[in-house]
């Protein structure tokens, strides 16, 4: 899963997700009703949740066919991993040379003194 679908997916209400899959899915809505053990009506208004039960949530997933936990596992899991980025300024004349990892090494070098003489 993409991340920008993952977080797009994990910014919509459950019960819009759920409702997605719902309709994917070759069930009735009488069917699905029954299944989670509630009315008709009630299965409807899991659609307009913004929230829900894991418990409820578990047994819709296995119903479905569909693991909902694994957007926000993701999600949890994306947050965790941080990309980072560095921008380092080399002189034309060291690229040049071909030198770029040895000039990374002598600024990481001159750094980590700096550091010791603080």
């Amino acid at each position: 899963m993409s991340n920008e679908k993952l977080n797009t997916e994990a910014k919509a209400p459950i019960g819009k997700l759920i409702k997605e899959q719902f309709l994917q899915s070759k069930i009735s809505i009488e069917e699905f009703a029954g299944l989670i053990g509630c009315n008709k009506d009630n299965a409807y208004d899991i659609f307009r949740r913004e929230h829900i039960n894991t418990d409820q949530l578990l047994k819709i997933s296995k119903i479905l066919n569909f693991d909902f936990f694994k957007i926000y596992s993701e999600l949890i899991n994306n947050e965790m991993t941080m990309q980072v980025h560095i921008t380092v300024n080399i002189p034309k004349k060291e690229m040049e040379k071909g030198n770029i990892c040895e000039y990374c090494e002598r600024g990481k070098n001159r750094e980590e003194r700096k550091n010791m003489e603080k």
